[in-house]
């Protein structure tokens, strides 16, 4: 069975984001591991016994909180199998090694912490998981509404990596939701190419995917960048965003000089799942 790895800070947004996870788990058959790392701090001279106590102190408290949250998360979902476990080190670290030691199927966190410093490490902790990790990462907003996984949109610039990221969504979340694949395009491009580059892309994917659940739209934009993903989001009714990480490519086109770190810090209440190609 496959496994979900759930990084926590104990926050009320890192718990929205475990909710969000272990519905994704109970609706895709996947179990789920809560993972908190846990820094002890302290004055490196003359306080020893002071240090010792310290570290014993946050990991006592690691442990309650972990036992708290799997509790809470196996009572609304009973049919999960949820683990914790809680460790001493620094996030990154420890999510990165984990991802090498263990067969995840995706990394699922939130986008703040539990205060104006922890939103500040949290925030830079999943932009940094999104870049190193080899597996989708899902980034939940605080405000993300009761979990749906209907209407996915894709968005493409026709390069063919994005049919390994395809692939690979569908290994990950095995659920098949209606996939909208959509591309932008400025008053700068012609639109009658436009379509026709969006229709050789279509056969191309539909042939790759003959039992998917496509549809395809080039939108016209006034510039491709965040806002216009937004908009795109409401007017298609999407209950989560879906974009490839290539080099150099409508990743990094939209939210130049980083479309990661916008999206993980951008105020919208739709999930947004981040694909190595």
């Amino acid at each position: 069975m496959k496994t979900i790895l759930i990084p926590t800070d104990f926050s009320k947004n890192a718990f929205v984001a475990a909710e969000y996870g272990c519905a994704l788990a109970a609706a895709s058959g996947q179990r789920v591991l809560l993972l908190h790392v846990y820094i002890a701090l302290y004055s490196g001279y003359k306080e020893e016994g002071s240090s010792v106590k310290q570290i014993k102190w946050a990991e006592s408290e690691s442990a309650k909180e972990m036992e708290n949250i799997v509790k809470t998360l196996k009572k609304q979902f009973p049919d999960v199998t949820i683990e914790g476990e809680y460790v001493k080190g620094f996030m990154i670290d420890v999510v990165t090694q984990k991802l090498k030691d263990g067969p995840f199927s995706l990394v699922v966190m939130g986008t703040k912490g539990v205060s104006n410093v922890a939103e500040s490490i949290l925030g830079s902790t999943t932009y940094e998981v999104i870049k190193k990790s080899p597996i989708p990462v899902l980034v939940v907003p605080t405000d993300t509404p009761d979990f749906a996984f209907e209407n996915a949109g894709f968005f493409t610039d026709y390069n063919d990596s994005e049919l390994d990221a395809l692939l690979t969504f569908s290994r990950s979340i095995p659920l098949n939701p209606k996939l909208s694949v959509l591309h932008f395009y400025t008053d700068g491009e012609h639109q009658d190419a436009t379509e026709k580059s969006l229709s050789k892309w279509e056969r191309k994917v539909r042939a790759a995917f003959p039992d998917g659940n496509f549809t395809f739209k080039a939108v016209q934009v006034d510039k491709v960048d965040i806002n216009a993903v937004s908009a795109a989001a409401t007017d298609e009714q999407l209950d989560l965003l879906i974009f490839t990480r290539p080099h150099r490519t409508f990743f990094h086109t939209i939210f130049a000089p980083s479309l990661t770190k916008a999206v993980a810090g951008y105020s919208t209440a739709i999930p947004s799942l981040f694909i190595r190609a």
